[in-house]
């Protein structure tokens, strides 16, 4: 399966906010919300990318109670940065830069489903923190909501586990198939053996009664 039909149940929910108006957000309560510059690592070029400078916010819907992290560019309002807080996403600092965070998320920011690695510098070392807080806090309120078709889509690093797990058993189970087969091959190798040493010791049994045989008749025959 794609990580774009994965995350299609996240998708629909998502693409409602990409239009460039606010309605949706009027259903949103802001958690968190502070000036900062984001950053997207471009693996093809090996380098960061600057998407945009403007607020970025950590909404939670009122009705679905679902959080979500949205940052749009000031003056143009383009979306740059819109993913849900999940449990795989895990934050580490650029280099010791205590008002910044790196992180890998599944972003829809263009649409799609992308996985992304960001790069946030806030204006303050608080501010990065609180970030930092409030998300992990949003994480707990979407794992802990009611499963649905949306919610109980599997992430792109758990489908990833998953398939190594996979991997890993189907290499083991492989092994042990050809270490039985070997054994098994060994088996018979020994009983093939056994079978040689059989016939050769029944040949040599009946060469020596042949041959005692033999002496009989003819001590008989002398003895006439």
């Amino acid at each position: 399966m794609s990580m774009q039909k994965s995350h299609e149940g996240e998708k629909q929910l998502l693409n409602i906010n990409i239009k460039e108006s606010k309605e949706y957000e009027q259903n949103e309560e802001s958690k968190f919300k502070t000036r900062a510059k984001l950053y997207r690592f471009e693996k093809k070029e090996n380098k960061w990318k600057e998407r945009g400078v403007g607020d970025i916010q950590i909404f939670q819907h009122k009705t679905s109670k679902r959080c979500r992290v949205l940052m749009r560019r000031e003056q143009t309002y383009k979306v740059c940065a819109n993913h849900y807080p999940a449990k795989y996403i895990k934050f580490k600092q650029n280099e010791g830069n205590t008002k910044s965070w790196i992180y890998n998320a599944i972003d829809y920011s263009d649409g799609a489903a992308k996985d992304e690695i960001l790069f946030i510098r806030f204006l303050k070392e608080e501010s990065a923190n609180k970030f930092k807080t409030v998300f992990e806090e949003c994480v707990e309120i979407n794992e802990n909501l009611p499963k649905t078709e949306e919610t109980t889509e599997e992430t792109t690093e758990e489908k990833k586990e998953k398939t190594e797990e996979t991997t890993e058993k189907k290499t083991e189970e492989k092994k042990e198939t050809e270490e039985e087969k070997k054994e098994t091959t060994e088996e018979k190798k020994e009983t093939t053996e056994e079978k040689k040493e059989k016939t050769e010791e029944t040949t040599e049994k009946k060469t020596e009664e042949k041959k005692e045989t033999e002496e009989e008749k003819k001590e008989t025959e002398e003895k006439k």
